[in-house]
């Protein structure tokens, strides 16, 4: 059984890499965010706004430390969200569990993708410190639990994909 972890900056495309690499490996794909809904009714970004960022980072870490990755016995590709790197117990638990890779992107990619939805998307930190600041503040932490680094600027999903399933040979 493997579990692949995908981390990286919202807009990295950890969701959409994810679920092509989960149907092409045959696994399950569990995206966190798709998890906090189901088991709160509420949206992360809604959490945010009502709850707060601290409570939302609680939420985030309590979901990570009580998954059973042996449970998802046909493999699994998680994909949590951008700021599960602000909780060591759960990337310990990450990096100890599973193959961690970061979608690496330059700040400017991200700020293309995300647009101007990047103020609605419920990036924690966002709102005090602004994308450049969030950006330089969890790079280094991405780097650090990340078992493979892939730079995805200018490459295809298929591209990813070939990359990822190379690393895991």
């Amino acid at each position: 059984m493997k579990v692949i972890t995908l981390i990286g900056m919202p807009g990295a495309g950890k969701s959409t890499i994810g679920r092509l690499l989960a149907k092409e490996l045959g696994y399950d794909f569990l995206d966190l965010d798709v998890l906090i809904k189901e088991k709160t009714g509420r949206s992360h970004d809604l959490i945010i706004a009502e709850d707060g960022e601290e409570r939302f980072l609680k939420l985030e870490e309590e979901l990570v430390l009580g998954l059973n990755f042996a449970s998802f016995a046909r493999g699994l590709v998680f994909s949590p969200g951008g700021s599960i790197v602000y909780s060591l117990p759960a990337m310990e638990k990450l990096k100890k569990e599973t193959t961690v890779f970061y979608l690496e992107l330059p700040i400017q990619a991200i700020r293309d993708r995300l647009g101007e939805a990047a103020s609605t998307r419920g990036i924690i930190g966002f709102k005090n410190k602004g994308l450049e600041l969030v950006f330089e503040e969890r790079t280094p932490l991405y780097q650090s639990f990340a078992h493979h680094t892939l730079n995805c600027q200018g490459f295809s999903e298929k591209r990813i994909l070939e990359g990822i399933r190379w690393l895991l040979a």
